[in-house]
């Protein structure tokens, strides 16, 4: 077993950071989380007209939403449909894997509380990355079950119905059904350090207005007084800036709400300004982050060497230094299907 030393100070230098994510396709999930290789489920942002002067009401058509089964690991089986279709060759990348475990690996140095697990298998020279479930994330899952907490998490996709339609010249139809189950992803290669990845990341919508010029943008839902507790700074903004910077969303538009659901106000923040509002009591840098995430897939490159598309070594941290195991070959962590390995 290998140990990987995650204290802060070992990170905090400077760094090259991330370059701008290059996107290389898209593809969509439909009601029934069933893959389609286009852009069927790509939004378009409707901008209101008045941010200070809106009300949304979030638990509008609640009853009767259809719900993703979230105890269900898709682990990364779309993306790989998507590069089945695709030529792979081409890419030339050393990781392949979900912007999601990018983002979770991303903020370890400053959420030591958050445990997570990954498998790692090295095929044909590419590390394919696939998160796992831990304790940790499953006990999360079944607390987010009860009623109350279930209907707040579909709030959010309430929220993207008030403001996106299926074209830019549509309006948005909020008194319809919604779900959370369609989704459209982005599919982007960037580099970090030595290293290039390609990787998968959901997206809200696209944007047609503003001075970025055509741009994906991300959504998301706070109570009017979160704005101005300590932890806003500390973990709503680090969350929401390695969210967005790993795949170039350049743009957050906020819904302030009460605790009854209902948005009064609309906030927009630039995602390249978000480390510098911390202030001066500076509680995350993005060097460290990225420096961490860095050295970690330098570990894993130094660590996992034997290229076996049957053979995993899971990463795992919990509070303390990351481990890499090698297991044995065809464990119950073997995620890449023959489907895809004997293309």
């Amino acid at each position: 077993m290998a140990r990987f030393n995650t204290e802060i100070r070992r990170f905090d230098y400077p760094n090259s950071g991330l370059n701008q994510p290059e996107e290389l396709g898209c593809f969509s999930l439909d009601i029934n989380r069933e893959f389609h290789d286009d852009n069927s489920q790509r939004k378009y942002f409707i901008k209101p007209s008045n941010y200070d002067d809106v009300r949304f009401d979030l638990t509008k058509g609640y009853e009767g939403m259809v719900k993703r089964d979230e105890f269900k690991d898709e682990q990364i089986d779309h993306l790989l449909k998507w590069i089945n279709n695709h030529e792979l060759g081409n890419m030339q990348t050393d990781f392949i894997c979900r912007r999601g475990l990018l983002n979770r690996l991303m903020r370890t140095p400053y959420a030591k509380e958050d445990d997570w697990k990954f498998a790692v298998t090295l095929h044909k020279g590419t590390y394919y990355l696939c998160e796992c479930p831990t304790d940790q994330s499953l006990a999360t899952i079944k607390q987010m079950m009860g009623e109350k907490d279930e209907e707040m998490c579909g709030w959010g996709c309430k929220f993207e119905q008030y403001l996106t339609a299926s074209s830019a010249d549509s309006d948005p139809t909020p008194d319809l059904q919604y779900n959370n189950c369609e989704n459209f992803y982005t599919v982007v290669k960037a580099t970090i350090g030595s290293h290039t990845l390609v990787y998968s990341g959901e997206v809200d919508a696209v944007s047609t207005d503003g001075n970025f010029g055509e741009h994906y943008v991300e959504f998301k839902t706070m109570k009017h007084s979160a704005l101005q507790r300590p932890g806003f700074k500390r973990y709503k903004l680090r969350n929401w800036w390695a969210q967005s910077v790993l795949v170039g969303v350049p743009e957050i538009v906020v819904g302030l709400r009460d605790d009854a659901g209902i948005v009064t106000k609309l906030q927009t923040y630039k995602t390249q300004d978000l480390p510098m509002m911390v202030g001066n009591n500076v509680p995350w840098k993005p060097n460290v982050c990225f420096n961490f995430l860095d050295q970690l897939l330098a570990f894993i490159k130094s660590n996992v060497t034997i290229d076996d598309p049957r053979l995993v070594h899971l990463l795992e941290f919990s509070g303390g230094d990351a481990t890499c195991t090698r297991l044995t070959r065809d464990s119950e962590y073997t995620f890449l299907h023959e489907w895809y390995t004997h293309n």
